[in-house]
């Protein structure tokens, strides 16, 4: 079956997609619309999981953490290991002599996964409120700045008194 313009734009603002994939959807379904919108909003809703993907990635990220412990078995260091990797990057030597110093002085260096780790909701959740709580202080201060400075008439009229 041939497709035609209107059916490709009509499905384009449907799903919003290019003009190649509309067209090719549509001849593949035999120019029938609703088949079409279903198999692209199908393959949409796959592409949408994959930020899923990415949230969840960087949860297992955020969980890993370094611990290094002596010979007595008392902690030494214990971070996270994305800060590890941060500063590896930034200052690579000082990471590998940290490392070099923990092996010759016999400790355990141990890398786990912390279950009571933050994730990116806590962390996005926790960003929103910080926010929120400068947005009102910063609103109160340009209220205070609005107010007039008040004049004492005991004093000399040069004199100014913030109260």
């Amino acid at each position: 079956m041939k497709v035609t313009l209107e059916q490709i734009d009509e499905l384009r603002n449907r799903v919003n997609v290019s003009y190649e994939e509309a067209k090719s959807t549509l001849e593949k379904n035999d120019g029938d619309l609703i088949k079409s919108i279903i198999e692209l909003e199908k393959k949409k809703g796959r592409k949408n999981e994959s930020k899923g993907n990415f949230t969840s990635f960087t949860d297992r990220l955020l969980s890993l953490k370094l611990s290094i412990r002596n010979k007595d078995g008392e902690t030494v260091l214990n971070i996270p290991l994305i800060i590890v990797l941060a500063v590896f990057i930034m200052a690579f030597w000082v990471v590998i002599f940290g490392l070099a110093l923990a092996i010759l002085t016999s400790c355990k260096i141990k890398v786990y996964r912390d279950k009571n780790s933050m994730n990116v909701s806590s962390l996005k959740k926790n960003m929103k409120e910080a926010v929120n709580k400068i947005k009102v202080k910063s609103e109160e201060i340009i209220v205070d700045e609005e107010q007039p400075l008040t004049k004492n008439d005991d004093n000399d009229d040069n004199e100014i008194i913030i109260e």
